[in-house]
């Protein structure tokens, strides 16, 4: 009997849903008015309210990528962005009767940063000094200020120092000197300090500040005592996001940071616990930007060029004495496709033809065929659709190139319409090459700068040309700020080597936001045939594995167009903590198309990728002659050195890094990829020849 009376219940109040419908069915959708409360302590939240006539819900979309429902249309929001920002919100009213109305409205949000990760990291929580960086290359550099005066603008494309290279030089050694010291008060509060030691280091073009009269920069007396207030905020400058933090800082009463330029305001490209990376411009000169590093340790070493090792034990070599296959018993081979994160052209094998010992050195030889095995695949004119039949252009290529991100041994680029036919005659479409040994998922993404509109449009046609029939299409739709929230849908080719328009559903797309495009063509499928470029990987991961010492490696580096040969060390523990937690030392990385510099660079989180820790030198020989590459890897310090010359690069290490367990030794030559650039269209072949590797503890 008590379940037939719950039954009974629900019964009635079925009935009374529906009645109200019907009575709110009959009142049509009006007044849309929003109010909005934004709170004033500073943690972005705002509370939404607002109203209409015959409204059942109300949709938002906040401006900040986010979007949401509510019933009520109460709502509240946090937004997360630091600093004094706007966005524009965008609530919309669904009615009863079918219909919907729309109003806009902006809120002005004030996040301050000082109890940010920035200023913890700035300040360690109360008070942290910096000192000038001058061990690594780079701790001074110029560049470009902006875009349009000589290509790239967002790095010291003009000048890098060398380590040390403003230390023991009596015009510019109080540089090297200087005591940089951020403290936060229990307000939040951010000061600043600098204790330049009596003595400054003035660019040449300001030293009339001091009544200068040398015609080079140089190390004048100067006072510099006294706090400094410090402003952190948002920039919107012109350096690409991923080279910043998006955040600078301005110092009250002329305060500057170490060089004097003029400036006082710096924006903070990269912060970690031991490396502070900034960017300002020259007051004088406003075509001119200046980069400055800085560490949380003073730098060590300097004023001896020359390398003075601790490790003199030789614990493992190979002298590359034995024709034939490189040694077993300290060499394992990587194999494969897959682009290796990098979008890299080559497939890597352990044939004869790309590694081999012979003549007393190891011989990894980089080849091409000219003809790339794989899939072709063309596309373009991405379009969101109406039901209704109306469009929105999401990407035709004709423009700016989009940027694309490709994975998995996939590659993606923009080219002249090879087959301005049929259903396509545009003249620029977009081209995504699988390579021969890709993996199955091999693919390619772009951003959007706007959400898409999946409210208004309820499918994507993209066209594309195939190699083939029932070649599988795959769509996915993401969001960049969380990977968890995405859709995917599949089409499938039904012609061959002609355009076709393929139809995407998503009208069953859940109501994320939506601003990033992945597309997979032939998914599911590894393409088989020759690769366009073969090459070879030793390492000596599970045969020989180390802490500390010194890594020596004599090499003739490949000098053609798109060779990309490394010898570096990865930590013995990637398969558990991955990339960049690992850890990465690069000993030596050489560039063809930039041939004869070569490179050092530490990755580790908070410093990886474009943000590692990178020294370059000029060895004009370093294609035709042979050189030794050391590292020396301590717990205080890894020092870089070319033919025993310490003039590369020196890290201050720590127990906070990855550096202080075992890694394993790795050789290579890729092509192409993010380093390694752009292919010679005439390349066959090319080697890097190494005499011998040796390790001393």
């Amino acid at each position: 009997m008590k379940n037939l009376k719950y039954i009974f219940f629900a019964f009635l109040m079925v009935l009374v849903g529906c009645e109200d419908d019907d009575a709110f069915g009959s009142v049509a959708l009006s007044n849309l008015t929003v109010n909005t409360e934004v709170s004033d302590d500073g943690s972005g939240t705002v509370i939404f309210k607002p109203s209409a006539s015959g409204a059942k819900s109300y949709n938002y979309n906040f401006g900040d990528g986010t979007t949401a429902e509510s019933l009520t249309g109460f709502i509240s929001k946090t937004y997360r962005t630091v600093g004094e920002n706007i966005f524009t919100v965008t609530i919309t009213a669904n009615g009863f009767d079918g219909t919907t109305m729309t109003e806009t409205v902006e809120v002005s949000i004030n996040i301050p940063v000082t109890n940010s990760d920035l200023v913890n990291l700035l300040t360690d929580g109360t008070s942290k000094t910096w000192f000038l960086a001058a061990a690594q290359p780079g701790h001074l550099g110029l560049g470009p200020a902006r875009e349009g005066i000589d290509g790239d603008w967002w790095y010291p494309k003009w000048y890098s120092a060398k380590a040390f290279e403003k230390c023991g030089s009596d015009i510019s050694d109080c540089f090297c000197d200087d005591e940089l010291t951020f403290s936060v008060d229990s307000n939040g509060d951010v000061t600043y300090v600098l204790d330049n030691m009596g003595q400054t280091f003035f660019n040449v073009g300001h030293t009339a500040v001091v009544g200068g009269t040398s015609d080079e920069d140089f190390c004048y007396d100067y006072d510099t005592s006294g706090e400094k207030a410090v402003t952190i905020s948002s920039v919107e400058g012109n350096v690409p996001e991923a080279e910043t933090t998006g955040m600078q800082m301005e110092f009250a009463d002329g305060g500057f940071m170490s060089y004097y330029v003029g400036s006082s305001t710096y924006e903070i490209l990269s912060l970690s616990e031991n490396l502070l990376y900034v960017r300002t411009y020259d007051t004088m000169n406003p075509d001119l930007a200046w980069y400055i590093r800085f560490t949380s340790a003073p730098s060590t070493g300097g004023g001896d060029e020359s390398l003075q090792t601790i490790y003199t034990n030789l614990v493992w070599s190979d002298e590359f004495d034995v024709n034939g296959a490189p040694n077993p018993a300290n060499w394992t081979y990587d194999i494969g496709a897959g682009g290796w994160g990098n979008g890299e052209a080559q497939e890597y094998t352990d044939s004869a033809d790309n590694v081999i010992v012979e003549d007393g050195l190891l011989k990894i030889t980089a080849r091409g065929s000219g003809v790339a095995g794989g899939a072709v695949h063309y596309y373009d004119d991405v379009t969101l659709v109406a039901s209704g039949g109306g469009v929105s252009v999401v990407e035709d290529f004709e423009g700016t190139a989009p940027a694309f991100t490709d994975f998995g041994g996939a590659s993606t680029a923009v080219i002249s319409n090879p087959d301005a036919s049929g259903e396509n005659t545009s003249t620029n479409v977009g081209e995504s090459t699988k390579n021969s040994g890709a993996e199955v998922w091999a693919g390619s993404f772009f951003d959007v700068a706007a959400p898409l509109d999946l409210t208004t449009y309820s499918s994507m046609e993209i066209k594309t040309w195939s190699p083939a029939v029932g070649a599988v299409v795959r769509l996915k739709l993401e969001n960049q700020a969380n990977p968890d929230e995405f859709f995917e849908v599949d089409a499938t080719t039904s012609v061959i080597e002609e355009w076709e328009a393929l139809t995407f559903d998503l009208s069953s797309a859940p109501a994320f936001t939506y601003d990033r495009v992945v597309l997979f063509f032939d998914f599911g499928v590894s393409p088989t045939g020759s690769a366009a470029y073969t090459s070879a990987r030793i390492k000596s991961e599970n045969l020989f594995e180390f802490t500390y010492g010194r890594v020596e490696i004599r090499a003739k580096l490949p000098s053609a167009g798109g060779t990309w040969p490394a010898l570096w060390a990865l930590g013995a523990n990637f398969d558990e903590v991955g990339w960049p937690a690992t850890g990465e030392i690069d000993i030596m990385e050489h560039v063809g198309n930039n041939s004869n510099t070569v490179s050092s660079a530490l990755h580790f989180p908070g410093n990886s990728g474009g943000s590692a820790v990178v020294g370059a030198t000029p060895v004009s020989s370093a294609t035709s002659e042979f050189h030794n590459y050391t590292v020396e890897w301590t717990p205080e310090s890894i020092k870089f050195v070319v033919d025993d010359e310490l003039i590369h690069n020196s890290f201050v290490n720590s127990a906070s890094t990855p550096f202080n367990s075992d890694f394993f030794l790795i050789m290579n030559i890729a092509m192409g990829g993010t380093l390694g650039g752009a292919i010679d269209g005439e390349f066959i072949q090319d080697s890097m020849e190494v005499d011998y590797v040796r390790v001393y503890q």
